[in-house]
């Protein structure tokens, strides 16, 4: 049964690749000991989605690069999810059995780094009741948000106006978890993860 869960999660997210790539790292029951795959080449902007038995399997970085994140989980549900922003070595373990694995981050190839605004563009607050804003720098144009929950629909989509603060409303949305992407013409700038309650 538990089998079935993952690869339902695991089809599930895969529905993400809409905003960047997301990587599926599995591990446990038919994966035994190891992180499969154990190494994973991705580029800033991508997602990692870690699909077992965490707390049989808890999982830890023990080392991020300089200005990233730490991640650990410890929990009950099968997925756990990491958005790379900052390029670099990502190395982590599970903190009971100590079976190893690896992410390399890089740019984006040709050198401009659309996730570069992020520090530009403000979403907020990250755990929201009813209402969420966005913040859209006048140095950003024709962006779009869209607001997908955890299946990958589509809950909500507007355009934001170049320097002003955009306002949500989420209270028509159930409570979980919803994923917030900022688009350009070209490509997604920003994702953020956000908790309605």
């Amino acid at each position: 049964m538990k089998s079935k869960i993952t690869l339902l999660f695991s089809f599930v997210l895969l529905s993400f690749g809409a905003f960047a790539t997301n990587h599926i790292i599995n591990f446990g029951q038919s994966f035994g000991m190891n992180y499969v795959p154990n190494l994973v080449n991705v580029v800033v902007g991508d997602t990692i989605t870690w699909t077992g038995d965490f707390s049989f399997h808890p999982l830890e970085s023990t080392s991020v690069p300089s200005g990233a994140d730490t991640f650990q989980y410890h929990g009950v549900s099968p997925v756990h999810f990491y958005v790379i922003m900052v390029a670099g070595t990502y190395n982590f373990h599970c903190a009971q059995h100590v079976f190893t694995g690896q992410i390399v981050a890089t740019d984006f190839p040709n050198g401009i780094n659309p996730m570069q605004p992020v520090s530009e563009i403000s979403i907020y607050p990250t755990s929201v009741h009813n209402f969420l804003k966005i913040n859209l720098p006048p140095s950003c144009k024709s962006h779009v948000a869209e607001v997908k929950n955890i299946l990958g629909q589509t809950a909500l989509k507007t355009e934001l106006s170049s320097g002003s603060i955009t306002t949500l409303d989420l209270s028509n949305l159930y409570n979980g978890i919803y994923f917030i992407a900022i688009l350009n013409e070209m490509d997604v700038v920003k994702v953020v993860r956000v908790v309605k309650e």
